[in-house]
């Protein structure tokens, strides 16, 4: 019986050591059921088991390495299949998070001080995430220590910690929660069970059997973990140790550095015995000798934890700006390029395989945005480990909205359907909406239907083939993805359907499996995106049938609100896929048994790596672990910095490299550069600029384009647009000229009204007469498809409706009309609606003054909204009038309401195009149809009446008796005839007065940008 300790720094050969170790001990007469080897985590494990399994060549009745939790499980399975009871089961870190979230909701409504918490602990605080997170790790130092909820407030007692006795009463429901299914645990509560277990039952004859213990990076044990070692040792089995506790990167899991030297010191004094002490040669190190000087840097600013001696080997070296590169630059966005180019560099000149790469963040949400970044600069990549939940995943999201819509026994929203039709289960995109709108309401107003496009969608999802009527393209994917949802509604009404089964005829009916693989296979931000979705997916299905398995005949309502809860990730149980040809990018924990030649350490930001906040400052979780692991006697006294921590993830991700290591950082206002960039680098580099092409063929075709525009040299125009040409045949994006901005032919030339033929006429309508002659291409992207309906347009139409349908003239009668059709608009957010009510109410108010005064004045109202229509020369002019008025002196007046904030002036009513043409209407007979208006009467002209802000009037002098002002309507209505009919073959942007006017500002259609290709 021995007990070892090998220290050596990282790419010293420490699990190259624990084999050979192996393969002694079987040469010694040991077999291989009498060695545990134990790696720190599932990836680790499973890399140390295929090498062990090729060194041993033979049989085994297990695994030949596992990680504790897995040791552990299987004590708890052998004792529940001896006792008959209910198999073990672990629940996850989102199971754990959700199952607090449902304890702190429950007591929100309590009297928080009343029930023993802080006065700086109220309701607020409560709700938040970060609370929650922080009890979750007050309750695992707990469980690590073997904390009862007993304990904990007896030592909140003891040391004044108010926090630690409120939180013991939420720690006991959580145990009651988690235990409210027998044999359920988390994972510091599975290895304590599995030493309450070897303490107190019959040994499993295999961990009897023990002869030798191998654990590999053991300074990542936490205290449980040591405890459970130090259990399965008590029987006579030799212990080896291996690790650096300079490479600690669990601390937040309250792994301590010193727990190697701890361990074996416990272990050999109960056996009287002495811990061996091996250090590691240098001479077993393969890695550059620069790298090994920025270890030694690190390193030296970090404890020794009672180790030290392994240092030794990171010899000090001079410099090498090949080896360690440091960049320091102006803008984020021209680190992002560097980095992906010196990835590309890596790969095409050095021959580093993608796989040999690393791009280690501090935080997962740094990955996210890494992955994007480095995706358009074309390097295939992974990100290693859990990503996001799957109800904030895409690929599953889908999925799981559409289940829980097919559960429910409420009738589909407005925006579920547009969410359901937008997703790509259905796959109509913005337009594809707007034309599956107007084609409902079409077919709506045919029928003499007064339904709004939102109740005629909503309507889609009450009946069976309701939309068959609908032949374009949008209405066959509608009816495709609704033929996909009434199916999945009688999956999920039959009782002996599962979970898996709705979800299976889900995914395998929509068809995203085929398009997403396909597109999986590119390079690229759409691809990553495409294999982000599918992990998604094939995660969910993992979920579902571990439901399924765990809770047999449960309620699958239950699965899919459960998924829908969880806020933090699962653990990924997906085998290791290191042979696959992308970069890894994984914080420093990821790292654990993995090596790479390069790693890329970007965004090296103060307060970003090191993040040097105090962890767990509300309710002393490492206080706490501090106390119980015996670094001090009180734990108010704490002084604890996060450097220590910090640095050894630097150390680790440092480490992990052998050949090159690339640091950068974007210095700009908002940022500052890490301390750890001067460590590493022995300097700080001057920030610069970085301009260079994208190492990518889609970077290549870019360059070559913009150098093909600028230079004058005719041989080497030449080779560019060969180059460019050898592009454009592989099929890279944007190298044939086909695709160049400015380069293609117009579709076509031909007029939109043929006026060669003498019965083709043009309509003309007298709210787009203003619009076309302000900017003819403006008028035609609007009335051809490119308009869109905006708040204030809604509300508009809603005002003019009230308008018409009043019966009376009071603000409670008119804000009731447009009160009922209030919820067809949308609003961004709250304060929006809101805000949008009060304009509402203030233009009703105007238009019960305008109206009132009206009628004091004796007038009478001939027409609402009415229909009108007239031939004037070649145009046929179609319209709506708000309102006709007759006054007592046998004036008519025509009104145009406006419910816009604009102001028009004077002059601008009196040229005004809307109101000409409404004249012109009336002077030829367009209106002699309403009852009330006879010959007698005579034009007195049109106004605009605007209700926006001030209650206005803005007059437009008749044209019965004004030649000149009705000719010069006429004229507008000829040319712009002339103009919509595109006989001129172009339709005009009237760049300087519309286009780029500031008072046109959100209202023209067009993106104005300057040329980018060369066009001859």
């Amino acid at each position: 019986m021995t007990f070892t300790t090998v220290f050596g720094a990282p790419g010293a050969g420490k699990t190259t050591v624990l084999k050979s170790k192996f393969e002694a001990a079987l040469a010694d007469g040991l077999g291989a059921n009498d060695i545990l080897v134990i790696a720190a985590s599932r990836e680790a494990a499973n890399d140390l088991r295929d090498e062990l399994a090729l060194k041993l060549q033979a049989a085994t009745s297990g695994d030949l390495a596992r990680t504790l939790n897995s040791c552990a499980f299987e004590i708890l399975l052998e004792r529940a299949a001896a006792q008959g009871s209910r198999m073990p089961e672990l629940i996850s870190g989102s199971e754990q998070d959700r199952i607090l979230a449902e304890i702190i909701e429950s007591h929100l409504d309590d009297d928080l001080e009343q029930a023993g918490w802080p006065k700086h602990i109220n309701k607020q605080v409560v709700a938040l995430n970060g609370f929650r997170s922080e009890l979750r790790d007050l309750i695992s130092i707990s469980l690590e220590h073997g904390v009862d909820p007993d304990e904990l407030r007896g030592i909140g007692l003891q040391f004044g910690r108010a926090e630690w006795v409120a939180s013991a009463d939420w720690f006991d429901e959580y145990l009651v929660s988690v235990g409210a299914f027998e044999n359920r645990f988390d994972s510091a509560m599975l290895l304590r069970e599995a030493i309450s277990i070897l303490k107190t039952y019959k040994w499993p004859q295999r961990l009897l059997d023990l002869k030798l213990i191998l654990v590999d990076d053991a300074q990542e044990l936490t205290p449980a973990a040591s405890d459970f070692i130090a259990v399965l040792a008590s029987k006579g089995a030799s212990l080896v140790l291996l690790g650096d506790p300079d490479s600690s990167t669990l601390g937040f899991r309250a792994a301590d550095p010193r727990a190697m030297a701890n361990l074996a010191d416990r272990v050999a004094g109960i056996q009287g015995k002495k811990v061996d002490i091996e250090v590691l040669d240098a001479s077993l190190m393969e890695r550059a000798e620069a790298i090994s000087a920025a270890l030694g840097r690190v390193s030296a600013q970090i404890d020794t934890a009672r180790a030290g001696r392994q240092r030794k080997a990171l010899v000090a070296s001079k410099p090498d700006a090949e080896t360690v590169i440091g960049r320091v630059f102006n803008q984020p966005q021209e680190e992002l390029a560097w980095l992906g180019r010196s990835l590309r560099e890596a790969h095409l000149y050095d021959g580093i395989a993608w796989n040999e790469m690393a791009v280690v963040a501090r935080s997962r949400a740094a990955l996210e945005q890494l992955s994007a970044a480095l995706a358009y600069e074309s390097v295939p990549l992974q990100i290693v480990g859990s990503q996001s939940p799957l109800r904030d995943e895409f690929g599953s999201r889908v999925l799981l909205r559409l289940a829980q819509a097919c559960f429910s026994s409420e009738a589909i929203q407005i925006e579920q359907a547009i969410e359901f039709f937008s997703s790509p289960l259905c796959g109509l995109d913005s337009l594809g909406l707007r034309r599956l709108r107007r084609a409902l309401r079409r077919e709506e107003l045919q029928n003499e239907g007064l339904r709004n496009s939102d109740e005629l969608i909503v309507e889609l999802f009450n009946a069976e083939g309701s939309i068959a009527t609908v032949a374009s393209q949008e209405g066959k994917r509608v009816d495709a993805f609704l033929k996909l949802y009434f199916e999945a509604r009688k999956i999920a009404g039959d009782d002996s359907a599962s979970i898996e089964d709705l979800l299976w005829h889900i995914w395998n009916t929509s068809n995203l499996e085929k398009s997403w693989r396909e597109t999986a296979r590119g390079v690229g931000e759409v691809a990553v995106q495409a294999n982000r979705n599918l992990d998604a997916v094939v995660a969910l299905f993992a979920a579902a049938n571990r439901y399924v398995e765990r809770n047999p005949g449960a309620d699958p309502r239950l699965f899919v609100n459960q998924q829908l809860a969880l806020g933090l990730p699962e653990d990924t149980l997906a085998l290791n896929n290191q042979s696959a040809d992308l970069v890894s990018l994984v914080t420093p924990s990821g790292l654990i048994g993995r090596r790479f030649k390069l790693v890329a350490l970007p965004q090296l930001i103060e307060g970003v790596w090191p993040n040097l906040r105090p962890r767990s400052s509300l309710l002393g979780a490492t206080a706490l672990d501090a106390l119980k692991s015996g670094r001090v006697d009180d734990p108010n006294e704490l002084k604890r910095s996060e450097l220590p921590d910090e640095l050894r993830m630097l150390y680790k991700s440092v480490g992990a490299a052998s050949q090159k290591i690339l640091v950068s950082v974007a210095n700009s206002e908002d940022t500052q550069t890490s301390q750890f960039v001067n460590l590493l680098l022995g300097g700080v580099p001057e920030p610069i600029s970085h301009s260079t092409a994208a190492l990518s063929l889609r970077g290549m075709a870019g360059s070559l384009r913009r150098r093909l525009a600028t230079s004058t040299v005719e041989s080497e125009t030449d080779s560019l647009a060969l180059g460019l040409a050898r592009l454009a045949s592989a099929g890279v994006a944007g190298a044939h000229p086909d695709s160049w901005y400015g380069m293609l032919p117009l579709s076509t030339i031909e007029p939109l009204t043929d006026l060669q033929d003498p019965e083709a006429q043009v309509y003309v309508r007298p709210s787009q007469l203003e619009s076309f002659l302000k900017c003819p291409l403006h008028w035609f992207l609007g009335a051809h498809g490119g308009s869109d309906y905006t708040f204030s347009a809604n509300l508009g139409t809603l005002l003019h409706k009230s308008f018409e349908l009043a019966t009376e003239i009071n603000e409670d009668a008119l804000w009731q009309l447009v009160d009922s059709k209030w919820h067809t608009l949308k609003f961004e957010s709250d304060w929006l609606e809101q805000a949008g009510r009060r304009r509402a109410k203030k233009m009703i108010a105007n238009m019960v003054q305008y109206i009132r005064e009206f009628e004091s004045a004796g007038g009478q109202v001939i027409g609402r909204e009415v229909n009108f229509e007239f031939d004037l020369g070649r145009a046929r002019v179609r319209g709506q009038v708000d309102r006709l008025e007759l006054y007592p002196d046998g004036r008519v007046m025509i009104v145009d309401l406006k419910t816009g904030a604009k102001d028009f002036t004077k002059d601008e009513a009196q040229n005004h195009a809307q109101l000409g043409l409404y004249q012109l209407g009336f002077e030829n007979g367009a209106f002699s149809h309403l009852d009330g208006l006879s010959k007698a009467e005579t034009l007195g002209g049109a106004k605009l009446l605007l209700v926006g802000s001030k209650l206005a009037e803005r007059t437009q002098d008749s044209i019965a008796t004004d030649e000149f002002a009705k000719e010069k309507f006429e004229q507008m209505v000829a040319s712009a005839t002339t103009g919509m009919a595109m006989t001129d073959h172009v339709f005009v942007a009237q760049v300087g007065s519309h286009c780029t006017n500031e008072n046109e500002f959100g209202s023209c259609k067009l993106h104005l940008t300057k040329a980018v290709s060369f066009g001859g």
